[in-house]
């Protein structure tokens, strides 16, 4: 487990906000593409633990804040509201089924867009446009979770494989 206030872990947060602002947007589908943010705050989720997960989770909001333009703290505030979410997911599956980081991380970006979409748009938006931005939610959820093995294994090999996180049968 990394410290959170080390030059590898400050460096990689920067390379993973310079890919999703720069990089990302070239690999879009039907106007959607991958967030590699969302990946590391579910990469801290399995493998840290909990808190760091928020504290994760806070600075690729900020990040995603200031990069998307908007109103700075939104993704910042929901994504610190969805991590302690996302352990508890993560605590209460049974992680030996095989998917299940999938599922978890395909859940994780859905629920933080649906959030984003209520938060941002809520009474705006016509009824005929809240199904087309679902389904670029959805869209966005299915691509950034088919990168999930790929983003674990270059990331397991920036940070060192740690070993797997013990769960203890009494919380």
């Amino acid at each position: 487990m990394h410290r959170l206030v080390s030059a590898k872990v400050i460096l990689y947060f920067i390379l993973l906000a310079v890919l999703d602002g720069s990089v990302m947007p070239a690999f879009q589908i039907r106007s959607t593409y991958p967030s590699l943010l969302y990946l590391f705050i579910c990469y801290a989720a399995f493998e840290w633990g909990a808190t760091k997960t928020v504290y994760v989770a806070f600075w690729a909001g900020l990040l995603r804040d200031l990069l998307g333009g908007g109103l700075i703290g939104l993704d910042a505030i929901l994504l610190v509201v969805l991590a302690p979410a996302l352990d508890f997911l993560i605590q209460k599956m049974e992680r030996q089924l095989p998917g299940i980081h999938f599922i978890i991380t395909f859940l994780f970006v859905f629920c933080a867009g649906a959030l984003r979409l209520l938060v941002s748009y809520a009474g705006e938006l016509p009824p005929s446009f809240v199904g087309n931005y679902l389904g670029m939610i959805t869209m966005t959820a299915l691509y950034t979770t088919a990168l999930l093995p790929l983003f674990n294994f270059l990331t397991d090999r920036w940070f060192g494989h740690s070993a797997a996180r013990q769960y203890e049968l009494f919380r």
